[in-house]
């Protein structure tokens, strides 16, 4: 029997989490004036790049009480069992973000604790993050010089290379820094500003609530390839 082979991007704010953890972080700990920056964001005058860039410098906070603040952090219940399937199946899951590395490990670590070390470990394409002096301190790895797209973490140059002798790609995910990626995927799950870019442009994609609807959507696909 002929096993597909799935490269999976999946981004992670409001998608593996709850919430979007950056903002969580911002509304706690940074200068009200990161809204206001906010706002220029959303209205396109800022890249995503230039948008964080303006923002993280006014966060002060004490590491022990960002620490607390990411273990509150909300995760969907059902991510653990998906990450498990991908590793069982082989495919290659990859976490693209223009979040932390460090919040997004962190959070990782605990979400799959209960699964005993049956997941391998998951690549995170983010954002670099360090705390000094209560202070945060932060760069760019995944970011491309010439990158046209004034991405954080530029997704469609990683798309690209990672997808490399998948069968098929597939993209989970909900916001403006998934649009890209959704116009050259094979499968498009998709919830919130994501579900409507794809309706609006009349680009195929499955809505999900959550993991547990994400799994059954790629087993649906795997099981129609294998027939």
């Amino acid at each position: 029997m002929q096993i597909m082979k799935l490269a999976i991007f999946c981004d992670f704010d409001d998608t593996i989490t709850r919430s979007n953890v950056t903002d969580t972080v911002l509304d706690k700990f940074a200068h009200p004036l990161w809204r206001e920056i906010q706002e220029d964001w959303l209205a396109g005058k800022l890249t995503a790049r230039e948008v964080l860039e303006k923002q993280m410098p006014l966060v002060t906070a004490k590491p022990k009480d960002l620490e607390a603040l990411l273990d509150s952090i909300e995760v969907d219940p059902f991510f653990g069992e998906f990450a498990g399937f991908c590793t069982r199946e082989n495919d290659s899951l990859y976490i693209l973000s223009d979040g932390f590395d460090c919040w997004i490990e962190k959070i990782l670590q605990r979400a799959l604790s209960a699964t005993n070390g049956a997941v391998k470990k998951i690549p995170v394409f983010a954002c670099g993050l360090n705390l000094e002096r209560d202070k945060v301190a932060i760069s760019f790895p995944y970011f491309p010089q010439g990158c046209v797209h004034g991405c954080a973490t530029c997704k469609p140059a990683l798309f690209e290379q990672l997808k490399a002798g998948a069968e098929k790609s597939v993209v989970i995910g909900d916001g403006l820094s998934d649009l890209l990626l959704a116009r050259n995927a094979d499968l498009v799950l998709a919830k919130n500003g994501l579900r409507e870019f794809c309706d609006r442009e009349g680009i195929a994609s499955h809505a999900f609530h959550d993991f547990r609807d994400v799994l059954q959507t790629i087993k649906t696909l795997k099981e129609n390839y294998h027939d």
